[in-house]
């Protein structure tokens, strides 16, 4: 029998992850004005290999990481200056949509010109019918006394 112990029963646990480098700070006056470059994948690869990860977990590592950076900064909206560009682009695309109604709008009226061409054919076209109205109304009158006149007798 062998005994409980036995290395070949149980397999040793596996290390446990690293957690993610935290960079040193750099020195106030030197490199404040200068932007730090974040590091490459292959410097995050190779910084996870010399933790102790194969190429592959140091890789699925990296991803993870990178992955979860970009849900933080996108899928979070902590961040109030995104959160203002993005109510300020909606504002004007609002304020472009109007604007373009309004354009097309003052696009499909009549401008000067053709606003008096049109006054002066209406105030026509009254004047005639004020011209007219009497002798049809008269015309029509007679017509009635007449039928009226026949149908007595």
């Amino acid at each position: 029998m062998e005994p409980a112990n036995s290395s070949s029963a149980t397999p040793p646990p596996p290390p446990p992850l690293p957690s993610p480098p935290t960079p040193p700070t750099p020195p106030m006056q030197k490199e404040e004005s200068q932007k730090r470059k974040p590091p490459t994948p292959q410097e995050l690869v190779a910084m996870y290999e010399a933790e102790g990860l194969d190429h592959k977990e140091a890789s699925l590592k990296v991803i993870r990481d990178l992955q979860t950076i970009l849900y933080r900064v996108t899928g979070t909206g902590r961040n109030k200056k995104d959160k203002f560009m993005v109510e300020t682009a909606r504002k004007l695309d609002t304020v472009n949509t109007r604007l373009a109604i309004l354009e097309m709008k003052v696009d499909s009226k009549p401008g000067f010109a053709e606003t008096l061409a049109i006054g002066v054919a209406a105030g026509g076209l009254l004047r005639g019918i004020g011209n007219a109205a009497p002798h049809v109304i008269t015309a029509f009158s007679q017509m009635w006394s007449s039928v009226k006149n026949s149908t007595r007798t």
